[in-house]
């Protein structure tokens, strides 16, 4: 059997493309934690997200290609894992808990369990904010009956930041308050995670127990912007009793 060396494994793992993107599994830095002992060669094989369609498919052409490359003798143990999304610093360090609140669709009642949750949440004593990110039909105003509320503009250390309208012990911040209600939003995406990144981050929540955040219907760059941007603590999915609701 050939000699085996850590270069050698690289090289030949070179040949191993990821059908994702076409290309090559080293220069994608998907091979980690490279370990080479005798005849056995152990790494883990690494994808931007879990549960990969393509993943036993190329750790397979990974054995393959090393048996080529060294023998019928060469050990291969391969383990398959994911990238694990670090938040290197937490963005709103006084919010010790952040819920989102989703649907897969519109009309089965999301932001109406927004605001009741969020209501409740107050009534039971916790400090709580409410952002409502559903930036193509924002509801929460009217359920506040706050339509008519403009948050003030306030310079907190050296910083401009919004200060929520505040209804029944909630903090609220809703795109609703910046735009006339009678005009249509027709947004792209990075106009809309924008405008939810502006009301996350320059917004004045101080300390809260819990931050809701009501999302838009259905999956889109609001909700990726969300999850790689802050340490969400839990999900609520809405929906009807309906195949078509899920």
């Amino acid at each position: 059997m050939k000699q085996i060396s850590a270069s050698g494994v690289i090289d030949a793992l070179k040949s191993v493309i990821n059908p994702d993107n076409e290309k090559d599994i080293v220069s994608l830095g998907m091979i980690q934690g490279l370990k080479v002992e005798g005849s056995r060669v152990a790494f883990s094989l690494v994808f931007p997200k879990s549960k990969n369609p393509f993943a036993n498919s190329v750790k397979k052409n990974c054995e393959q290609v090393l048996t080529t490359a060294f023998g019928n003798d060469i050990e291969t143990d391969i383990a398959i894992g994911a990238e694990t999304i670090v938040h290197k610093e937490k963005p709103l360090p006084d919010v010790k808990n952040i819920v989102a609140i989703a649907s897969g669709k519109g009309g089965v009642g999301k932001s109406t369990i927004a605001v009741n949750l969020a209501a409740a949440l107050a009534k039971l004593g916790y400090s709580v904010g409410l952002i409502d990110a559903d930036v193509y039909g924002p509801s929460v105003p009217k359920m506040f009956h706050e339509e008519a509320a403009h948050p003030e503009l306030k310079q907190i250390d050296g910083k401009d930041r919004i200060i929520p309208v505040e209804k029944y012990g909630v903090k609220i911040l809703s795109i609703g308050f910046f735009v006339d209600e009678k005009e249509a939003l027709v947004w792209r995406g990075p106009m809309a995670t924008s405008a939810l990144k502006q009301l996350i981050h320059d917004g004045y929540w101080g300390k809260l127990d819990y931050l809701l955040i009501d999302l838009p219907p259905g999956t889109g760059d609001v909700h990726l912007t969300l999850v790689q941007t802050l340490p969400v603590t839990g999900v609520v999915i809405v929906s009807t009793p309906q195949d078509i609701a899920l």
